[in-house]
């Protein structure tokens, strides 16, 4: 599964060489994780469909993260309440995000009850900015409703998961054991998924 030596990918500086080693080394680890993820997905109230970064937009310069997205939509995500599962140079995340992208955030939220969020294990983290990969703080009380009290910005976002990093505990565990702390992980999130996906 996932390894320390998948982060080698964004050594490379060129936006061909990156992409290929993406493509090569880590997107069929995303496959991988999209199969074993869907009987947990098959729990949600509506149909949930992936979708792997293909960076078609670049030109010049090279990814600095790459990740695979679950939504309710097969056209898209960045619009929709989301799951994303990814990389950047330094850590492998699992986020539950709502963009600022997404129509009618504030009333999307304000579904999600605050109690179910904080219920959430130990080392989960909240954040408002996917482009920043050093936004997330510990997830507690004070530092949700912050996260909350800032929906009110026209560019603000909304994301919860966790974060392991380079040289984590979690990058030498067999195949299977990783696997299921993805699925646990995931598996806490789909409450809260939940309640922002159901109509």
């Amino acid at each position: 599964m996932y390894q320390d030596q998948d982060f080698r990918v964004f050594d490379d500086p060129t936006l061909p060489g990156r992409l290929a080693k993406i493509q090569r080394y880590i997107d069929p680890k995303f496959t991988a994780t999209v199969t074993d993820l869907a009987p947990v997905f098959a729990r949600l109230s509506m149909p949930i469909y992936d979708h792997i970064s293909q960076h078609r937009r670049r030109t010049k310069n090279p990814p600095t993260d790459t990740w695979v997205a679950f939504s309710t939509s097969k056209r898209g995500y960045k619009m929709l309440p989301h799951l994303e599962i990814g990389f950047w140079d330094d850590r492998f995340f699992i986020w539950l995000a709502v963009l600022q992208e997404a129509k009618e955030r504030q009333a999307l939220l304000s579904r999600v009850k605050e109690d179910l969020v904080l219920q959430l294990p130990t080392g989960f983290e909240c954040g408002g900015d996917h482009t920043d990969k050093d936004c997330a703080r510990p997830l507690t009380r004070a530092t949700y409703q912050a996260l909350m009290a800032e929906q009110t910005q026209r560019h603000a976002e909304w994301q919860v998961g966790r974060n392991y990093h380079r040289g984590d505990a979690f990058f030498s565990l067999s195949a299977a054991d990783q696997a299921q702390v993805i699925r646990d992980d995931v598996t806490a999130l789909l409450p809260v998924y939940d309640q922002l996906i159901r109509l």
